[in-house]
This record gives C-alpha cells, structure tokens and sequence, in this order.
C-alpha cells in the first residue's frame, strides 16, 4: 500500500537522524514521531508543511496523524476542546509572564476507533515537557487529552480545524483574550525552538 505521507515523515526522520532502515513507521512509532515534534506554529496547516517544518501545535500535529492514520485504514475522529491554561509550578522563567491570568484556547486531539473501543490519542507535548507537568502521552490504552475540557465538539471528516477553532474562540472570547492566546502560543513556540 503506498504510503506517501508516512514516507516523507520517514525520510525527515531519517535525514534528523531519528530513524533508520527502509520500513515505514508503525502506528505507534507514527504517534511518538509527531508528538515529539517540538510544540510551535508551522507555517500552514498542510500535512507536508508540518512535516518539513518538524514542528506543531496540537491542531496541526493531530491533522498530520489523522492522515498518517488514515493511510494505515485506521479510522479517527478529530475532537475540538474550550480550556483555560493555567503554567504549572516549574514553569520555564521565559514564561514567567503568562504566570496568574489563564490563557483561554481551544484543544485538538483525536480518538482512534479501534475494534475493541475507542483510544484517545493526544500528541501535543512532546515527552521532553514531562518535567514541566505538562501531559506528555507515551503509547498505550490509557493516554489522556492534554488539559481539562470544558466543551468538546467531534468535528466533521475534513473539516476546516483552523475555522472551526476561529469560530469558537470568536463567539466565547473577547479580542484581548484571543490576542493574548496568541501571543502565549507564539512564546511557547519560541522557547521550544531555541537551539
């Protein structure tokens, strides 16, 4: 079966020195590579950008798994989340400002249907976050959604994420708020992609 996401995720792996060999990467190994991406804003949504770029937030990193997925026959279905984020103690002191406030957003993750039941799988910190308190998922039946939801939608097969994101935080937040989630994900991204 051809896969030709699953190979130019492959081939970047190869070229940053993470993976070896010819054979494609596994279901899991497709969730580790991606949730390892260091957390930023790629340039577009599009599967190949993310990829070349090797960085995503959580829409972005969990629209490349669900086509990754999707070329395995493997069904998902995106979820979309309201939260507030609240830094954890131990926060790096580059993020000191956003202390106090919560920064509002909303969350993706997906939800692979599996024959037994349904697996959340949500590949937002890479496992490197851990010391912060942040939810960093290894591979396995029990992995949880990144942040507390208070409102969770499943959006439709091909659904826009960026609009639909757009959309909620429009009609729930003031423009100070989504300015000020914009600014903290562009911090975030920073301090993930400093040498």
């Amino acid at each position: 079966m051809a896969r030709p996401l699953a190979r130019r995720l492959h081939e970047e792996a190869i070229r940053r020195g993470l993976r070896a060999g010819t054979a494609l990467p596994d279901a899991q190994e497709l969730f580790e590579l991606v949730r390892d991406f260091p957390y930023a804003r790629a340039s577009a949504h599009d599967p190949d950008t993310v990829i070349r770029e090797w960085r995503g937030t959580c829409s972005t990193k969990h629209e490349l798994l669900a086509a990754l997925y999707a070329e395995l026959g493997l069904r998902t279905t995106l979820y979309a989340c309201t939260q507030e984020i609240r830094l954890p103690p131990g926060a790096p002191p580059e993020l000191a400002g956003w202390q106090g406030e919560p920064v509002i957003d909303v969350h993706n993750y997906l939800v692979l249907h599996e024959p037994g039941g349904d697996r959340v799988l949500d590949a937002t910190w890479p496992l490197s976050t851990r010391a912060l308190g942040l939810v960093a998922n290894e591979w396995g039946p029990d992995m949880r959604v990144a942040c507390t939801p208070l409102d969770t939608w499943a959006l439709a097969p091909g659904e826009d994420v960026a609009a639909f994101k757009e959309a909620r935080l429009r009609e729930r937040y003031t423009p100070e708020q989504r300015a000020r989630r914009d600014a903290f994900i562009r911090a975030v991204g920073e301090l993930f992609l400093r040498p």
